[in-house]
């Protein structure tokens, strides 16, 4: 179990391991962690920036000469010593504990490298940010457009439409939403706006630089309020489609969890939901350049499809028709020679259905288009014609079963 870090101070947090290691290489559960706690509690949260402003700051020291294990250890244990005596004068404890923490501080940053540490504070915390957005499994929802200022607009329609202008203003289905400047007139401080897109809708946004994104069902995505003056980069957990207007100055970046996809005058699609045991990038025009965590980097050329496989990290690179993979966003799904119950999961996860069917089912093929503006019942009736198969259903459940 984790310690009841209510009334922790920042020197405190400075002392503790668990803070510290977390920092210096931070996993999803630790950000979560910490999240949950800073929105629960304020002056903790106070507490843990100052903890994090003070590793930050003592970014000027050398970090070249590192420490063998042995002093590591020998050190560790003195200042561990150290903090036991200074915890008698209380006078003085305060002062002493942060001297000491900083201290401690360096000794790991000087032992991993301050690198490490100062990259990752610099870096954008998506996925922290994103364990926070409501899951998108309820069909009957509409897409939730949360602004930075944590002002949230509800978008009625299956097809929605979001322009920015270049003044700053929003349009929702071509009708301009009254936001108050302070939402629109951002900060220093670089703030962000997140697009929840549930099953069975879709959604684009037209961004004030003229690229273009569509947004398939159960997708999220979180993208800056204002692009900044030398780079646009949004994070995705789903199904994308863009079209981008290039900016050699301002490079498009679409992150995920696994991938990082860099635009070199391009439109592309890009599927990674977290559900999925695989992520891909289809490129339809221009070139784009893949980085996976811990792999060299991939240049995709038109009609490939880039494949990365979430569990194993292997990655593979296949010519395609990219139709098959982006018609999505223009209301259907396309299919040529594709394993049926592939085409059922597509159909589940943008439905939010269930269905069932037997190996015999899935050793079928078919091909041809379903209308996604259509109900699932005029959809697997529609299936029906393209695939040997008969669709029953009894009260919610539907199964395929292959024809005799």
């Amino acid at each position: 179990m984790r310690k009841d870090y209510t009334k922790y101070k920042a020197d405190e947090l400075l002392n503790d391991d668990y803070f510290l290691l977390s920092e210096l290489y931070p996993t999803e559960k630790d950000r979560k962690f910490w999240h949950k706690l800073q929105q629960a509690d304020n002056a903790l949260a106070e507490e843990i920036e100052s903890a994090r402003f003070f590793l930050k700051s003592i970014k000027r020291i050398s970090y070249n000469s590192a420490l063998s294990v042995d002093d590591e250890k020998e050190l560790w244990k003195r200042i561990q010593t150290a903090n036991t005596v200074y915890d008698k004068h209380t006078k003085k404890i305060h002062f002493l504990k942060i001297a000491v923490s900083v201290a401690a501080s360096l000794l790991i940053i000087s032992a991993y490298g301050w690198h490490t540490l100062y990259n990752q504070e610099q870096a954008i915390d998506y996925e922290a940010m994103i364990s926070t957005i409501p899951q998108t499994d309820n069909p009957s929802e509409n897409v939730q457009l949360i602004l930075s200022k944590e002002k949230k607009i509800s978008i009625e329609g299956k097809d929605t439409r979001l322009e920015y202008t270049k003044e700053g203003n929003i349009n929702v289905n071509s009708e301009e939403v009254n936001i108050e400047k302070e939402d629109i007139k951002e900060e220093k401080v670089q703030s962000f706006n997140q697009l929840i897109v549930p099953i069975g809708k879709r959604s684009s946004i037209t961004f004030t630089d003229g690229s273009k994104m569509w947004v398939n069902a159960g997708s999220k995505v979180i993208y800056p309020a204002q692009f900044t003056a030398d780079s646009r980069e949004i994070f995705v957990e789903g199904e994308i489609y863009l079209d981008i207007v290039h900016d050699e100055k301002r490079p498009f970046i679409v992150k995920t969890r696994k991938m990082e996809v860099r635009d070199l005058g391009t439109q592309f699609c890009v599927s990674a939901y977290d559900n999925e045991t695989s992520s891909h990038v289809v490129l339809v025009k221009g070139k784009v350049e893949i980085e996976t965590k811990g792999k060299r980097k991939n240049t995709l050329s038109p009609n490939q499809l880039f494949l990365y496989d979430n569990k194993s990290d292997e990655e593979s690179v296949y010519h395609v028709n990219t139709q098959d993979y982006v018609a999505w966003k223009d209301g259907y799904y396309q299919f040529n020679h594709q394993k049926l119950d592939v085409v059922l999961e597509k159909l589940c996860k943008y439905y939010g259905i269930k269905i069932h069917w037997d190996e015999k089912v899935s050793e079928l093929t078919c091909s041809g288009k379903l209308d996604l503006k259509e109900t699932p019942e005029k959809v697997l009736s529609a299936l029906q014609n393209a695939a040997p198969i008969k669709v029953e259903q009894t009260g919610e459940q539907i199964y395929i079963i292959v024809k005799h």
